[in-house]
């Protein structure tokens, strides 16, 4: 019975140490390619024409243009309300 056991604890330490080749590599998180703004618009650009992809710029750039003005306004307007007196006072000047 000990010649048996004997041989059951030498097959199992065996194929660690004889074949570590049988063990998968851990996966390498740097050969994976990374996902950016740019790839993704690349993606959906693949699936218009030129044309479509001028107008969708085009309305983009306005809501974006309007989008800065709208807050500038809203700057300008409530700073009006203030003064110069009020802007001194949340400065610490006065």
């Amino acid at each position: 019975m000990s010649s048996i056991s004997s041989k059951s604890s030498s097959t199992v330490t065996q194929p660690k140490s004889s074949h570590p080749s049988i063990q998968s590599p851990a996966p390498n998180p740097s050969s994976r390619i990374p996902v950016t703004p740019a790839v993704l618009r690349s993606i959906f650009a693949s699936s218009r024409t030129p044309y479509e992809e001028r107008s969708i710029s085009r309305i983009a750039f306005f809501r974006f243009t309007g989008f800065l003005f709208s807050c500038v306004c809203i700057s300008f307007a409530a700073a009006r309300g203030r003064g110069i007196k009020g802007g001194a006072g949340l400065l610490g000047v006065v």
